[in-house]
């Protein structure tokens, strides 16, 4: 039930702000998605305990779906996540966006990223990955920069199509179960086990795991990425990086993995190399790009490519430290965003090369932003590290050469992640009036506060969140290790 009381809040919340009054403040309508923000995350945290999760009605009984809902320790951080990501990204919006609309667009976003994290029905997830769109698109189509409706419309196409793809995926994995058990479900329980011979499942993979690739994104099907994170507003580039690009990764452990597993292991070469080649572009353009934010948009291309190498790797460390990487990634990429976005509105540039000097004007700013570049970085003692060690080890037990151009591209993060920050922050301005002071709100430190602390607290002790996680990927692997691996069954 707490699940389901986590999922309904934003929703609610949401509907609350669609439906505002015209003559009611709009500062009041910020206070109020604020509230449901802290309830939302004060819910999801209950959602840790495991007692009281799970939530389950036939919907259309007729063709076997429920609204089947509930978290395990695949899922449950992720949920908490997104919970803290939507405050802070509330608690970083900009004056211009301060409209009830947005904060609903907001909210909805958080809902249908909840819904996809903890929906145990096939159907039922469908709806929530393609619900998160809607608010997407017009968050960035809205409230964006100058390009703002290219990129949402971009965003959108990409999105889409390859979602439409997994729609026919589904259908038709459905049908060859049901003719395979003789009844109709959506149920991922039920439908996990279900063996289908090897052409089936090369097709239907590939159409689950296109629309997943995208959401992350992994190269090449990443081309939408710098364009909507370039043009949203830096809470939403946020969220974008932090809670969207996770449902892709997600779903990938969820569904793909388990309900296809002699495909996955086949293909894993080619992934493989989808990752790596995913790794060494986003280094690249990151060590290269004078726009700051471009270089944390393509280090979140190159971070996310190793959690999914470490995913490919398809043993149970390499998945648990995908999953506590997809946490660390999602606090330090967000607190990114919204930490260089303070600096855009400030400065009113993203040029890292016309920047400098920041630290004289606004040390705290600078020692925030040092904190958290440090843990992207990989610093041992703060959470990057944790995952990313976690990570190469579990990949070297499948493929030494994968794990020693992991261990590469973790130099490259250091390289272009201390170019940013002393490019930001140090520079060479000696005339202290051109050096604007970049300064937070009360809100804005009592969100970040927790960010700070959670780096710390996951790079001392991953284990706090490991060992919640380690069961739900170690019966992953045991799935997957079940399924026949050369034997063909026909479900005709």
């Amino acid at each position: 039930m707490t699940t389901l009381i986590t999922l309904l809040l934003p929703l609610a919340g949401a509907i609350v702000l669609f439906l505002w009054p015209k003559g009611a403040g709009q500062a009041a309508a910020r206070y109020t998605a604020l509230g449901f923000a802290v309830l939302t995350l004060t819910s999801s945290i209950a959602l840790i305990s495991g007692r009281g999760t799970a939530f389950a009605v036939p919907w259309v009984p007729a063709l076997g779906i429920s609204f089947n809902v509930g978290v395990d320790g695949l899922s449950v951080f992720l949920v908490v996540l997104t919970a803290l990501l939507t405050l802070a990204a509330l608690a970083f919006t900009r004056e211009s966006e301060r409209t009830h609309a947005y904060f609903g667009l907001v909210l909805l976003l958080e809902a249908s990223a909840i819904g996809a994290f903890v929906s145990l029905d096939l159907f039922l997830f469908y709806v929530f990955w393609e619900l998160m769109i809607i608010p997407a698109y017009f968050l960035i189509g809205g409230y964006g920069g100058v390009r703002r409706h290219e990129a949402a419309l971009k965003f959108l196409i990409y999105s889409l199509v390859p979602s439409l793809f997994m729609l026919v995926g589904i259908l038709v994995f459905v049908w060859a179960a049901f003719v395979s058990q003789g009844f109709l479900t959506f149920s991922l329980a039920q439908l996990i086990g279900t063996h289908l011979s090897l052409p089936y499942q090369y097709w239907i993979f590939l159409s689950f795991m296109v629309a997943f690739l995208v959401k992350v994104p992994v190269w090449p099907l990443h081309s939408w990425m710098p364009d909507a994170y370039g043009e949203s507003p830096p809470a939403v580039a946020a969220l974008l990086t932090g809670v969207l690009s996770k449902t892709g990764l997600y779903a990938m452990l969820r569904l793909a993995m388990p309900l296809f597993p002699e495909a996955a292991r086949v293909l894993m070469p080619y992934l493989a190399a989808m990752a790596i080649i995913s790794i060494f572009y986003g280094a690249v353009i990151a060590l290269t790009h004078r726009d700051g934010r471009m270089v944390i948009a393509y280090s979140s291309l190159s971070h996310l490519g190793l959690v999914f190498l470490g995913i490919v790797a398809l043993n149970a460390l390499g998945l648990d430290g995908a999953v506590l990487q997809m946490v660390n990634h999602g606090l330090y990429a967000a607190a990114l965003f919204l930490l260089f976005g303070l600096v855009e509105g400030a400065t009113g540039t993203r040029d890292i090369g016309a920047l400098g000097g920041l630290a004289r004007k606004a040390p705290v700013f600078a020692g925030f932003f040092l904190f958290v570049i440090m843990a992207a970085a990989g610093l041992p003692g703060l959470n990057g590290f944790a995952g990313e060690f976690m990570l190469l080890i579990g990949i070297f037990r499948t493929s030494p050469l994968w794990a020693y151009l992991g261990i590469l591209a973790a130099i490259l993060a250091g390289a272009y992640f201390l170019r940013l920050f002393q490019a930001s922050t140090q520079g060479a301005k000696s005339d202290d009036e051109d050096v604007p002071k970049v300064a937070f709100s009360s809100a804005q430190v009592a969100v970040l506060a927790p960010f700070l602390a959670l780096m710390l607290l996951l790079g001392l002790a991953p284990g706090v969140i490991v060992n919640t996680i380690h069961p739900a990927t170690t019966h992953i692997v045991q799935v997957m290790g079940q399924a026949p691996s050369q034997r063909e069954v026909s479900a005709r």
